[in-house]
């Protein structure tokens, strides 16, 4: 979350709380009592996975005055179409990203605030305030050619009425969509890389970013905060990101995701080397052990192919940007941080 001053705040991307099922964005401002209905100015979802929407649909309706943001590939006629096509699994809770879109679809069309969809690709302006403290906020991705590629890929799984919906249909390429963004508040900027990818494709990826002279043409200044793309994966890095948007030894941090070990020990000795302090929001490996009946043990060895325990404990940080400059940082006890130190 971002707050822009002047009461006003966006939202980037929606996750859950493991306790109370609820978006953790709005539980927080809430919490802060601030006015969502009001005060929100905007929510972004980077891009079509579980662990960035989650939870949208809700913020949706609760940040009544709020435009929903979200790249270019998301909105194709195709994926509409999945969408409306959604049949709930009452049994399940599988294909989550499917269920919230549609959710919020509906909602806008019910509601005939279908304004307040906004598209996003490369170059887009959230907003940019000339005021006492000059506040910008620009889309560095998804490029022309990833939103073609994933439109052309949402084609090819397209259903037709009728038919069984298709489980995880998200396409594999969603990352190459991923809106990362450059925020400037006054002297200070900071990059968010979202989940966007490298391939080594020019026109895609964070390629695409380096090869547009987007920043050059937007005139973006060097970032002293880095929120580390892909949680930190080497699929995630590119030199350049280090050589052309950041200052030398930014601060990054970084959300971990426990299903494929990220970040792995050795993303981690990359980054530490290549920032001044490295945070992670927690900690994805847990070694205490959930006993369970001996009968429950057995079943669950027949049925799955690999289990492991979860760390649901919710890390927070929060960073503020006083009028000398220097970032003053927070964190709560389940942030874990490779170098420097938090307060």
């Amino acid at each position: 979350m971002l707050c822009l001053g002047y009461r006003r705040w966006f939202i980037i991307d929606s996750c859950l709380c493991p306790e109370t099922k609820k978006p953790i964005a709005l539980s927080y401002l809430q919490g802060l009592g601030v006015d969502v209905s009001r005060d929100v100015i905007g929510i972004l979802i980077t891009h079509w996975h579980s662990d960035h929407i989650a939870g949208a649909y809700e913020l949706l309706k609760a940040c009544s005055k709020a435009k929903l943001h979200c790249s270019s590939a998301l909105m194709s006629r195709e994926a509409i179409s999945i969408a409306s096509l959604y049949k709930k699994d009452i049994f399940s809770n599988t294909d989550i990203e499917i269920r919230e879109f549609s959710q919020i679809i509906k909602f806008l069309f019910e509601t005939k605030d279908r304004e307040r969809l906004v598209l996003v690709k490369n170059r887009h302006a959230f907003f940019d305030y000339r005021q006492e403290v000059s506040t910008r906020l620009v889309a560095l991705s998804p490029s022309d050619v990833a939103t073609t590629q994933a439109i052309a890929k949402l084609a090819t799984l397209k259903i037709k009425e009728g038919d069984q919906r298709v489980r995880n249909i998200v396409p594999e390429s969603e990352n190459l969509n991923a809106v990362a963004l450059h925020f400037t508040f006054g002297n200070l900027s900071i990059v968010l890389g979202a989940d966007l990818e490298e391939t080594g494709n020019p026109q895609t990826g964070w390629s695409a970013i380096f090869n547009s002279n987007i920043i050059s043409e937007l005139s973006l200044p060097v970032a002293s905060l880095f929120k580390v793309s892909h949680h930190g994966s080497q699929t995630g890095h590119h030199d350049k990101i280090w050589q052309e948007l950041l200052t030398e030894k930014p601060l990054s941090i970084t959300t971990p995701y426990s299903r494929s070990h990220l970040p792995k020990t050795e993303n981690i000795i990359r980054l530490k080397a290549l920032s001044s302090c490295f945070l992670v929001t927690r900690d994805s490996k847990v070694s205490k052990k959930i006993k369970r009946d001996p009968m429950v043990e057995r079943e669950l060895k027949a049925i799955v192919k690999e289990k492991r325990t979860l760390n649901d404990k919710m890390g927070h940080i929060q960073i503020r940007i006083p009028l000398d400059g220097e970032f003053d940082i927070s964190a709560n006890e389940h942030v874990i941080s490779y170098s420097g130190k938090t307060s």
